[in-house]
Formats: C-alpha cells, sequence, structure tokens
C-alpha cells in the first residue's frame, strides 16, 4: 500500500515537471538540460573517433600513429590528406555510439515530449569537429530544408564550451516569429555565408525586433540544447587551439510532414517553401 502511494506520487512529480518542461520550450524556443551525457559515455564518443581516425592513419609513420591526441591527429590527417579527412568525417556518421544516441529513451523522450507525439522521425546525426582555420562556422539562421515544419535539433558540446572556442548562440523566443523571410533566406547558411550576418543585424535592429537579443549558450561538455525549427541561431568561430567536438541530430514531427500527403512533395521541404503555409 505504501509503495503504492509512493509510485502514484513520483508519476504524479514526473507528469508536473514534464509540463513545466514542455511550456518552458514552447515559452523561449529552447531548453538546455546539464550534465546530459556522463563522463563515460564522452569517453566511448571520443574512444571510437580515435579508433576510426586510426584506421586512417595506418601506414603512416611510428611518430604519427603514436599521437594519442584526437584533435592532432585530425588535423595532421587535415594537412596531409584532406579527401582522407573528409572520408573519416563521412563516416563517423555511421559510428555506433552516435547512433545509439540519437534512438536513445532519454533523447527521445525529450523530443516526443516537445513535439506531443508518440512517433518521430530522427536523422542528421553527426559530429562537428570546428577549429581555428574552419570556415563553416555558421552565421545565423533557422533550422529549414528539414522533413517536417516542426523539427527538435539537439546539439551537444563534448568538450567545454569557453569564450575562445566559441559555441552556439541563438534568439531566445524567436520561434514565434514563425518562418521569416529576409535577403538570401532561401539559401543554406553554408551558402550565405558572412553576408547574412549583415542582413540579420540590420533585420533586428527594426524598433519592434529589438527585444529579440542574441545570447550565448554556456555549456560545459555533455550538457544538451534543444531547441526549434525556427529559433535563430548560429555558431561562433573557434579561437582557440583546441577542436570543438559537438554532437547534434534532429528529430521531424510526424506532423505537418509535406512528403506524407503529397504525392509531388519532395522528401525535404525546400528552403524557397513558405513553412507558415504548411
Amino acid at each position: 500500500m505504501y509503495i503504492d502511494i509512493l509510485f502514484k506520487w513520483f508519476n504524479i512529480i514526473l507528469i508536473m515537471t514534464a509540463k513545466k518542461l514542455y511550456r518552458k520550450f514552447w515559452e523561449n524556443g529552447y531548453v538546455v538540460i546539464p550534465n546530459f551525457l556522463t563522463k563515460k559515455e564522452i569517453n566511448k564518443i571520443f574512444f571510437q573517433l580515435n579508433d576510426i581516425i586510426n584506421q586512417s592513419l595506418q601506414g603512416q609513420t611510428e611518430k604519427i600513429l603514436k599521437l594519442n591526441n584526437i584533435d592532432q591527429k585530425y588535423l595532421y590527417l587535415k594537412k596531409k590528406d584532406p579527401k582522407l579527412k573528409s572520408h573519416f568525417y563521412d563516416l563517423t556518421r555511421c559510428c555506433d555510439s552516435f547512433i545509439t544516441l540519437a534512438g536513445s529513451k532519454k533523447l527521445l523522450k525529450y523530443a516526443k515530449l516537445f513535439s506531443n507525439s508518440k512517433t518521430i522521425f530522427v536523422e542528421g546525426w553527426q559530429v562537428r569537429a570546428d577549429h581555428r582555420s574552419e570556415r563553416l562556422n555558421l552565421p545565423e539562421h533557422q533550422e529549414l530544408n528539414q522533413l517536417s515544419k516542426d523539427v527538435f535539433t539537439c546539439w551537444i558540446p563534448l568538450v567545454d564550451v569557453e569564450k575562445k572556442s566559441g559555441g552556439l548562440y541563438f534568439r531566445p523566443k524567436t520561434h514565434k516569429l514563425g518562418h521569416v523571410k529576409y535577403k538570401n533566406a532561401n539559401l543554406s547558411a553554408t551558402a550565405a555565408g558572412k553576408k547574412r550576418t549583415k542582413i540579420l543585424k540590420k533585420f533586428f535592429n527594426q524598433p519592434e525586433l529589438k527585444k529579440f537579443k542574441s545570447i550565448d549558450a554556456k555549456l560545459k561538455a555533455g550538457d544538451a540544447v534543444m531547441f526549434h525549427t525556427f529559433l535563430f541561431h548560429g555558431t561562433h568561430p573557434n579561437l582557440s587551439n583546441r577542436i570543438r567536438w559537438s554532437y547534434i541530430t534532429r528529430y521531424n514531427s510526424i506532423k505537418n510532414n509535406p512528403y506524407l500527403k503529397d504525392k509531388h512533395a519532395p522528401f525535404r521541404i525546400p528552403y524557397n517553401t513558405d513553412y507558415n503555409l504548411i
């Protein structure tokens, strides 16, 4: 009897916590989940990254094979054989630890909570290795060209994020603006490049939009951020001497998915589509 009462109250607390988290997400467009990954889980990811890159380094000199720093190995491969480095990077998407994490109960729990759905599409898991000479730091953008109107992106740094190493930034509550049209909005963030930064700076300087201030996500290794499709976000350049390793995966709602309803619809929603009409 006593155990039944405890179990009942425990479930009530879980429901109340879930409702609070749900409201917080839809109010701000994101939530931060501290200590989402344990050190053991992070170490496993780096163990597998080392395991993969060591395959690419086979046949190199004994000195290179003795390197035990994943940063040094990655940058060495980037310098000596960029194509092979790309092959390593491409295959990290197939790494079992990333696939397992993307489909883990604890990540799916949040994605399904925020999407208010029991079924969700999981895709786009990847590792990012942002370094000092990286040119693909993303300017502000909304997460378009996805499977559905509502997408919940999870970003997890695998190393501590400091001011010098850069990291994720976003504008809280901008998801409430819906799909925003502006100059070159129909391009990916990578294709738009630095020009978009000036365009959006001017856009958010409008009197009615000045309240949407940009903030940096203050995160430690293993902390997670989950944010909505329409939340404006980007990444700062890494000015440190360490690689900023991070993990990304996306959860697409099964609702508002054009591909399921229109036989002529492409698999992904094109950038030039008005998401507000979906």
